[in-house]
């Protein structure tokens, strides 16, 4: 019946000295047994074979042998005896007291346990049973005797089942009259209680078929083989009178009546008696009077009427006996699958009387279906009667209000409790039904319908094929029911709960709340099964005492007796019955399943299996919460499974982490769908541990490695220096005195905090001013924890995946590639763990870099090991930033998201510093693999170059022998061939990056003689707008391209040139370029007359182009040249600007000084050669005043101003800007004095006229049109049309400037505009400016006729008189307008 694996206790049984019978046993001393029995005289044995050998069976086994010929040596119908019992032994070992042989718990293995009840394995099991796993069998337990009984075809087993021995004294008895067939029923059995003078109890034994009956009085007795011949073989006889056909199903022992009920598969009934009237062994039956069976015949009849009438009421489905308070007495309930119910009250000897005959199916099937909704949808005809128990009577008041069930009723009515199911084809209802069965004597109705409590936690329906039946026990106090079945036992509770308005509802409406079940399942295998059950209740004050000796098993608590074939003999006790009547019950939760599957399923020899859900149902989330907390348990070891004491450490965390994988197992199973955040909090958890068990392991390594004076190593050093609040700390008190392992043991779950202090610790230390031998031994623990641990955690998290239910993430080196979204951030990458990781890479760096050289690689063993790890530290590094900066710009949290950002520009340059950081260490082959695997192309072009310029620089080395040199020039070789490879396979991701550092490390002549590579060095220096310079020299000279050099020279010189002079060289470069490209007869030949008509006309454009750039450089030119270099030349150095704005000061009311600003602006940028934009020239030009020794050196200015306007301005902003001038031309002279013509004549008035630079201008305009030497046609504008510009936008130069500085400018160009409005409303402005411009026309006219007749050169035109009168009117020069 048990598993053969287990320990049989072999090792402890000393060999039988001799087969002789040996004496019989002393018998102990107790108030129970003080008369003993009589010695039996010492018979002699006769000698044969075997007398000389030595048994095998253990001294604690008897077996008692029929001497008829046993049908087994004929070995019928594959019905053979097992080997084992052919030794039969006649020496019996001393008998252990019973005190010890039932001590409880002493030895049992805990299978389960929860809230509610555990489940333990008994040690006790006979040898036989567990060598014989497979045959089919079935049995019983006996609280009241302390004995389990398990009968097979052949053989019936009896042994005390709740010693601690693991091999207990047992008693094996022959039968005389074993089975015919392989297929006919199991004998049947029944312990009979021991007499007042013998511990042991009694054996009747009855075969089902034949109806021989076989009782031993003792089973000890029995085994005494020199006891009279018909104690050795039992008292035999047979049930008289049945059918042919008919086989008996069930024997009940009948209480205080001294006998036995015997029910019938024709559903007769029968009394069975094994002792005479004067209390000697005899058998003889009587059938009881009842309906069940055939009325016809009497005691005899055919088998077709039995039959049919059991078809008709159901076959027996139990029968039970209850204790009377009567001596003698005791009443017997049958009940058929159908619902009828028997009542009989049995006397000693077998005279019975007939109490009721009823049937219950309509009350019942009605009770059931208006309590329960899910029994309303079964079919009524489905229901069945599966067994039933009586409800234990006396209890005290107090129990009595805990349990649901009515108090008990009068002697004349049978309290029942059944077990009742209704079924369809998809699923099974199983129900508890109190019934209250009164005499038909009564004139109320027989049957009273109780508690109908149903069954949710268990649907499966019973297996046709079990060796045993469905059963129900109601252990006292009445607070718990147990169901056994063939693979299952439901512990269901019946309390009753406090009283609430809710429980006030329920009964109103005949409802029972859902109160505690849970299902304790056997593994799916052939071999386990459950043949036998039994319950131990308790004895106590206020449970009752009943009549009689007390029983052996005195538990404080109900417990139900499991016999397992192949598993062994289990016990399912409830912890606290009284706890299911209190304020809060025991409950069954998601997480109490999970831990018992957890904690219990690991085992492989666990015959429980827990991932049946059967009713017992939770949601998702319910398993998720509960799968949390549960690892959560697990890491700080703070359940009760956990002790805070372990030997072995990396034992310990290994045992955690199979909870763990099976936390997953069962999730898996149960087929519960976990949300994601969930599956990646329990992967993370299980990696905390698994890093745990590496960081231990490496402590180890660490104090193996150090000297024996000081074997503290850096992880011990972590968790001293780690804050109290952040850790647990041990209790002295308790003898947890050992720090380290206290927290791998609890602390496990605060990794991220461990793995911080690494560095920590070093920073401390070094303050400390620790010995350079030991803070490098520090260093290089630490950067083993780093590496080792964050890098196990990431290769941990990709090999389980799958297992976490993760397996559709992708993962880059180990952290999600996308997706954190709603997510919490990993705990490795804690911004604790990013930092120091960091400051550890930076660290080791320099220590290395301070003591290590290739010429010292073996003589600090610690050094060069840590300058190993320093790649795989750095790669770590970047990882835990980069997932850290992933996850934070995931979030929700403003602040999260601005700190992501920060990280994120901390990986970008970190992935390219920390990486070419190992250059200094010359990890060369590593730093470019990282450099690859973080898409760092600007570092791996760093890497690859420096290693390529220090092979270099190694082959200038004096003294190289020829296989140096030849070895250094083929590494360097081979690193070239890289280079271009990487060309290949990185475009210009990798060659932008490696010409970047190319120039700014060596220079230009670096990047332009470098031949490894010829397209991505042009791509690139043309996406470089700043080396535009050197991008035409490689256009020229590498690609021979003259036209795109020409583009270059030209697009610098027009877009991005500052500097003036290079601006002209540029353009005038760009411009010959051009013309030379265009000139070629190569590009004339290759190109249609369409595509020539293009290109020229495109040609044309450009051309035109630059030589308007050129026009406003000329005029910049000539301001430069003519007026500001006369300043300079006396200048002092350093002086030059101060004296320039001093000269040119204008005079600005305080309140518009930003004119000034503008025009000092444009003036220092004058005198620094910067080339200025046209709208900066225009301003200078129209702002300045120039001195009168130096004007005549350059054209007119405000002319000059128009010209820029025409060269470099389009559109309407070139309208504006000629608008700008002219309005600032007009307010050069005061207007005022020129309108007052009172005591002047017409030449004076002439004469003050030409001395204006309005006179001036029109003279300029109208010379420049007769001579037809510019193209333009510039306008001249009245006073009116130049009124308005710039008051309400400014041009583009101030767009993006501050508000504040943009309204100062307004208001300045208002000031402006009102000046000239006064003008022309006040003094005629308009009238003047025609008269001026008349008169300045015909000065020019005049003067080409004079230049005409004299042949001399046109100079610049003046009225006769207007010299002489010039300097009268200088001083009002600057009083209007902006001077």
């Amino acid at each position: 019946m048990f598993s053969a694996t287990l320990n049989n206790g072999a090792e402890n049984v000393s060999p039988t000295p001799m087969t002789t019978r040996g004496r019989r046993r002393q018998r102990p001393l107790s108030s129970d047994n003080s008369a003993q029995q009589p010695k039996a005289k010492r018979q002699r044995l006769p000698l044969n074979e075997q007398t000389f050998v030595n048994p095998s069976a253990t001294p604690e086994t008897y077996e008692v042998k029929s001497t008829k010929t046993s049908m087994v040596e004929l070995k019928q119908d594959g019905i053979e005896e097992s080997p084992i019992s052919k030794q039969e032994l006649s020496f019996r070992s001393k008998k252990p007291r019973p005190s010890d042989r039932f001590s409880k718990g002493d030895g049992s293995t805990l299978l389960s346990t929860n809230i509610a009840f555990d489940v333990r394995k008994l040690p006790a099991l006979p040898d036989r049973l567990k060598l014989d796993a497979t045959s089919r069998q079935h049995g019983s337990a006996d609280s009241s005797t302390g004995y389990a009984l398990s009968l097979s075809h052949t053989h019936a087993i009896v042994w005390p089942y709740a010693t601690s021995a693991q091999s207990p004294e047992s008693f094996t008895f022959t039968l005389p009259y074993p089975s015919k067939h392989s297929t006919d029923p199991l004998p049947l059995g029944a312990l009979v209680p021991s007499p007042a003078a013998s511990t042991e109890p009694g054996l009747v034994i009855v075969m089902p078929t034949s109806g021989k009956v076989t009782y031993w009085e003792s089973i000890a007795s029995a085994t005494t083989l020199d006891f009279m011949q018909q104690q050795r073989n039992g008292i035999e006889g047979s049930v008289t009178g049945m059918f042919s056909g008919e086989t008996i199903i069930q024997i009940t022992h009948a209480e205080s009546a001294a006998g036995f009920i015997l029910a019938f598969s024709s559903g007769r009934m029968a009394y069975l008696s094994v002792r005479d009237t004067h209390g000697r062994p005899k058998i003889s039956t009587q059938f009881l009077r009842t309906n069940l069976g055939p009325s016809s015949s009497g005691f005899f009849g055919s088998i077709r009427n039995a039959l049919s009438h059991a078809a008709n009421q159901g076959d027996i489905a139990a029968v039970r006996s209850e204790r009377s308070s009567k001596q003698g007495e005791c009443t017997v309930v049958a009940v058929t699958s159908k619902g009828r119910l028997h009542s009989w009250r049995v006397h000693r000897g077998g005279h019975h009387d007939l109490l009721t005959e009823v049937d219950a199916r309509n009350s019942i099937l009605g009770a059931l279906q208006r309590v329960d909704r899910t029994n309303a949808r079964l079919p009524g005809e489905s229901l069945k009667i599966l067994d039933f128990c009586f409800v234990p009577r006396g209890l005290d008041i107090r129990h009595n209000e805990m349990t649901q069930l009515l108090p008990s009723p009068s002697e004349d009515q049978q309290h029942l409790l059944l077990l009742a199911s209704l079924s369809n084809k998809q699923t099974w209802r199983y129900t508890l039904v109190e019934v209250v069965l009164s005499t038909g004597g009564s004139s109320e109705d027989p049957v009273y319908i109780g508690m109908v409590r149903p069954i949710s936690a268990y649907s499966t329906s019973p297996d046709a094929h079990a060796l045993t039946k469905p059963r129900l026990y109601l252990p006292r106090p009445n607070i718990i029911a147990f169901l056994v079945f063939d693979h299952a036992a439901v512990i269901a509770s019946i309390a009753r709960i406090p009283d609430s308005p809710d429980s006030q509802i329920f009964e109103d409406n005949h409802l029972l709340p859902a109160s505690f079940e849970d299902v304790v399942d056997l593994r799916t295998d052939p071999t386990l099964e459950i043949v036998g059950s039994g319950i131990e209740e308790p004895k106590t004050q206020g449970f009752g005492t009943g009549e009689g000796k007390m029983p052996r098993i005195r538990p404080k608590n109900p417990a139900l007796i499991l016999l397992v074939r192949g598993a062994g003999t289990l016990r399912v006790a409830v912890t606290d019955v009284e706890r299911f009547a209190s304020e809060k019950p025991p409950e069954v939760t998601a997480k109490t399943k999970l831990e018992q599957a957890v904690f219990f399923g690991v085992r492989e020899d666990n015959p429980l299996v827990f991932d049946i859900q059967h009713g017992l149902r939770f949601s998702d989330a319910e398993y998720g919460a509960a799968a949390l907390e549960l690892s959560h348990e697990i890491l700080t070891s703070t359940g009760k499974q956990f002790s805070s004491l372990a030997a072995r450490v990396d034992t310990n965390i290994k045992e955690r982490m199979q909870y763990l994988e099976k936390i997953m197992s069962q999730i898996k199973s149960l087929r519960v769908k976990l949300d994601r955040v969930t599956k990646w909090r329990l992967l993370w958890n299980a990696e905390k541990l698994h890093v745990a068990n590496i960081i231990w392991h490496k402590h180890e390594d660490f104090t193996h490695m150090r000297p024996q004076s000081s074997k503290k190593s850096i992880v011990a050093e972590i968790v001293e220096f780690i804050r109290s609040e952040e850790k647990s700390e041990p209790n002295p008190a308790k003898g947890e005195v050992d720090e380290l392992r206290h927290w791998f043991i609890r602390d496990v779950d605060r990794m991220e905090i461990f793995i911080a202090w690494a560095y920590e610790v070093i920073k401390h230390n070094s303050r400390a001013n620790l010995d350079q031998e030991s803070l490098t031994r520090l260093i290089f623990e630490a950067a083993e924890i780093y590496n080792s641990a964050i890098r196990d955690a990431f290769t941990f998290r990709s090999k389980n995946l799958d297992l976490y239910g993760l397996a559709g993430e992708r993962l880059e080196h180990g952290i999600l590639a996308s997706d954190y979204a709603g997510l919490p951030t990993p705990w490795t990458c804690h911004p604790f763990i990013a930092n120091n990781v960091k400051r550890q890479v930076e660290l080791s760096t320099e220590w290395v870099k301070q003591h290590w050289t290739p010429e010292t690689e073996g003589q600090n063993v610690l050094i060069k090991r840590t300058r190993e790890l320093l790649p795989q530290m750095t790669e770590v590094y970047l990882t835990v930033v980069q997932e850290l900066s992933r996850s934070f710009l995931a979030s929700d949290d403003p602040k999260m998201i601005e700190d992501g950002e920060k990280y994120e520009k901390i990986y970008k340059q970190d992935r390219h510093d920390k990486v070419v950081l190992l250059a200094q260490t010359e990890n060369w082959e590593a730093g470019i693999t990282i450099a690859e695997n973080h898409e760092s192309l600007p570092a791996l072009a760093e890497i690859l170059t420096r290693e390529i310029d220090g092979l270099r620089h190694r082959l200038e080395t004096p003294g190289l022998s020829p296989e140096q040199i030849e070895r250094l020039e083929s590494k360097m070789t081979a690193k070239e061939d890289q280079v271009r490879e990487y060309f290949e396979t990185y475009g210009k991701g990798f060659a932008f990056p490696f010409y970047e550092y190319l120039f700014t490390t060596f220079g230009v002549d670096a990047l332009l003689e470098y031949d490894g590579d010829k397209k991505y060095k042009t791509m690139y220096l043309r996406t470089k707008p700043e080396l535009a310079k050197v991008s035409w020299i490689n256009d020229i000279i590498g690609e021979e391209d003259i036209d795109h050099a020409a583009d270059t020279l030209l697009d610098l010189g027009l877009a991005r040139e500052q500097q003036v002079w290079n601006k002209k060289i540029e353009l005038s470069l760009g411009k010959l370029a051009r013309m030379a490209e265009s000139s070629r007869p190569s590009s004339k030949a290759s190109m249609s007359i369409q595509d020539a008509s293009v290109n020229g006309t495109t040609e044309d454009a450009q051309v035109d182009a630059i030589d308007k750039e050129l026009a406003i450089i000329g005029v910049q030119d000539d301001l430069y040249n003519t007026q500001i270099c006369p300043i300079i030349s006396v200048a002092l150095e350093g002086e030059e600007l101060s004296l320039v704005q001093e000269t040119f000061a204008l005079k600005i009311p305080k309140k518009y000084k930003i004119i000034s600003q503008i025009f000092d602006d444009a003036l220092r940028r004058l005198l620094n050669h910067e080339a200025l934009d046209p709208l900066t020239l225009i301003d200078l030009l129209t702002l300045i005043t120039l001195p009168p020794e130096t004007k005549e050196h350059m054209p007119d200015q405000f002319f000059q101003a128009l010209r820029v306007a025409y060269n470099g301005l389009n559109g309407a902003e070139r309208v504006q800007a000629e608008r700008l001038i002219w309005r600032r031309c007009f307010l050069r002279e005061d207007w005022t004095q020129l309108n007052n013509t009172t005591l002047k004549n017409d030449n004076d008035i002439v004469e003050i006229l030409g001395q204006t630079d309005l006179f001036q201008f029109y003279c300029t305009l109208y010379a420049n049109q007769q001579s037809g030497g510019d193209k333009n046609e510039y306008r001249r504008l009245s006073p009116s049309e130049a009124a308005g510009v710039y008051t309400e936008h400014l041009d583009r130069r101030f767009e993006n400037m501050e508000k504040s500085y943009r309204e100062k400018v307004l208001e300045a160009m208002r000031w402006e505009d009102n000046n000239l409005l006064k003008h022309i409303e006040k003094h005629r402005l308009e009238q003047w400016a025609k008269e001026t411009r008349k008169y300045a026309e015909e000065a020019v006219d005049q003067q080409y006729d004079e230049t005409t007749a004299a042949g001399a050169t046109l100079s610049s035109p003046r009225l006769g008189s207007a010299r002489k009168q010039s300097k009268a009117f200088e001083g009002m020069n600057g009083q209007n307008g902006t001077h």
